[in-house]
């Protein structure tokens, strides 16, 4: 009898456990790659997916990411609007077949226009959803995201796979370090731009999708995108100059390519007379990959010539950045995050209100120590 009892509650357990009320199956999932974010009219928001067509996917590995024949491509791009971002996925929702499935994005792109009207709101709404992933990268457009999703890159199925893997060589920046900056105090917030460019055949046809500048942010609006200049400054103060080439300027009309092999950075700080002084020390290695003034490095005259042409290049290029940005009392480095670490108390109740007015006036010096280790194919003799 008490076997018979056991039996019975064992089997009893078992009822809730048979899981398959709640399956779904692929083939009724639209798998979102890309997501874009667009002013709309009349303060709504123009909301745009990029879901691959599978039946599209199978023949196109060897016309490379243009697409099929009909010329749209492996990828639907759908587009809906409304008063928040769930309105617009909704109305998207409305016209497909497939229940849209986030999991899987790869981007997040927000347009030109929408972004200066603020994008914290966005970040709440998509990121706040079970299926959003922080490990997605957030990517800011020069005009219209939906155009960038758009885009039929060669080299890469989507336009989304392959701003997924420009940023990932670039600055390498998720929404969760986006997030992070977004509240931080004393630093503003610097995310990848995106914009149209040529194919290699045509130049302006804005397929393919360039990435290597940066949208800079005061509080949660776009304020400016940064020239090429800057954006070297940015990548070399967040250390990712690594693996990148650097040319510098040599000799009239010529220049020489160095690979960066290690971009390390280390702020001290100085107060004097009360006020905060920050001293940058930057520390880059490389090797030499151009010569275009077949200069011989192996004199020490001229290989000193030529790393204080590359330091003081270097140097202008952070300056470059700070002196646009704090002019604009925008803490782009995170000048006033160290003090808020270093000096917790004499940053919240002296320097905490008046940071913005006083960043115009910080005083930042950089020294840059680099050094040019080995040599290529270049005839030069090696330095270690």
């Amino acid at each position: 009898m008490k076997k018979a009892r056991i039996l019975l509650l064992i089997l009893f357990l078992l009822i809730p456990l048979t899981g398959c009320w709640d399956r779904t199956e692929i083939n009724d999932l639209a798998f979102v790659v890309g997501t874009g974010v667009d002013k709309g009219p009349k303060q709504q928001y123009r909301f745009s997916v990029q879901v691959p067509l599978p039946s599209s996917l199978g023949g196109t590995g060897s016309s490379g990411g243009g697409g099929g024949t009909s010329g749209e491509g492996p990828f639907l791009i759908a587009t809906g609007t409304g008063r928040n971002i769930r309105e617009g996925v909704e109305d998207i929702q409305a016209r497909l077949s497939r229940k849209l499935y986030f999991a899987h994005r790869r981007v997040l792109v927000i347009g030109e226009d929408q972004a200066k009207e603020g994008i914290r709101e966005i970040l709440n709404a998509v990121f706040t959803q079970p299926q959003s992933r922080l490990s997605t990268f957030l990517i800011v457009s020069k005009g219209e995201a939906v155009k960038m999703l758009k885009a039929q890159p060669r080299m890469e199925l989507s336009s989304a796979e392959a701003m997924r893997e420009m940023a990932k060589a670039g600055a390498n920046l998720t929404v969760m370090d986006v997030l992070q900056n977004l509240d931080r105090q004393g630093k503003s917030l610097i995310i990848p731009m995106v914009e149209p460019t040529g194919t290699l055949k045509k130049e302006s046809d804005g397929k393919e999708v360039l990435m290597g500048r940066f949208a800079v942010f005061k509080a949660d609006k776009l304020s400016f995108f940064t020239s090429k200049r800057e954006s070297h400054g940015i990548l070399w103060l967040l250390e990712r100059m690594k693996k990148k080439s650097y040319s510098f300027s040599v000799s009239k009309n010529k220049e020489m390519t160095v690979h960066i092999n290690e971009n390390s950075v280390h702020p001290n700080l100085k107060i004097v007379n009360g006020n905060p002084e920050f001293a940058i020390s930057v520390r880059v290695t490389g090797h030499l990959v151009e010569n275009e003034a077949n200069l011989r490095i192996e004199d020490p005259a001229t290989y000193n010539k030529i790393i204080e042409n590359m330091e003081e290049k270097i140097k202008n290029d952070i300056h470059s950045i700070l002196k646009r940005a704090h002019t604009q009392g925008i803490d782009i480095y995170g000048f006033g995050w160290f003090l808020f670490k270093r000096h917790h108390q004499k940053w919240e109740h002296e320097w905490k209100q008046n940071w913005k007015s006083m960043l115009p006036h910080l005083k930042v010096t950089v020294k840059v120590d680099a050094d040019i280790q080995r040599t290529t194919n270049t005839g030069n003799v090696e330095r270690n």
